[in-house]
């Protein structure tokens, strides 16, 4: 029953002639795939097979970052993640800059983080001076985006152990295979 109710709606949406843009979102219609209109909150008419519709939220959205383990200037070694906020201010802008502009968006505050993190020795990193070092330097990128807030979430500063093919393990550079020899 649910895949019948799927079809109708299929071929309802096929045939809509309208789009309905809410006060969050922005969307841009592309007609005949090179004519560009951006649409803003309201009521739009579009034509069936010959236009698309790209609506994005505008709202302020958090993303969570992967953990990550950097070398410190001092090599002790830090793990952290933390979460990015940021608005679409342009939905257009954003389109035609970025493919994928949240993946992008991550690895971008990775590489500051890791950037910030490696110059400095472990007992200088300040998690302010880090969360307002990532939104200042991204706030001068122009994709459509604005940079709300950057917050640290996990903050340890640990010793790595690594194995290495199949036997051997390294602690700190120190192959344990020659010590037990």
């Amino acid at each position: 029953m649910g895949q019948v109710k799927e079809l109708f709606e299929y071929i309802f949406n096929m045939f809509k002639i309208w789009v309905i843009i809410q006060p969050w979102q922005q969307g841009i219609r592309v007609r005949f795939g090179k004519h560009k209109t951006l649409l803003n909150a309201g009521t739009h008419f579009k034509i069936p097979y010959f236009d698309s519709v790209y609506v994005q939220e505008t709202r302020l959205r958090m993303v969570n970052l992967p953990i990550q383990t950097i070398s410190c200037k001092d090599k002790q070694t830090v793990t952290l993640n933390g979460a990015i906020g940021y608005q679409i201010t342009d939905v257009e802008k954003l389109y035609s800059t970025l493919y994928h502009p949240e993946t992008t968006i991550i690895n971008m505050v990775m590489a500051k983080v890791t950037d910030f993190v490696s110059k400095l020795n472990l007992d200088a990193i300040s998690l302010s001076e880090l969360e307002g070092y990532v939104v200042k330097d991204l706030k001068t990128l122009d994709y459509g985006i604005k940079f709300e807030k950057f917050e640290v979430v996990n903050f340890a500063s640990v010793k790595t152990f690594r194995f290495i093919k199949d036997e051997a393990w390294v602690y700190e550079g120190i192959n344990m295979e020659d010590k037990k020899k």
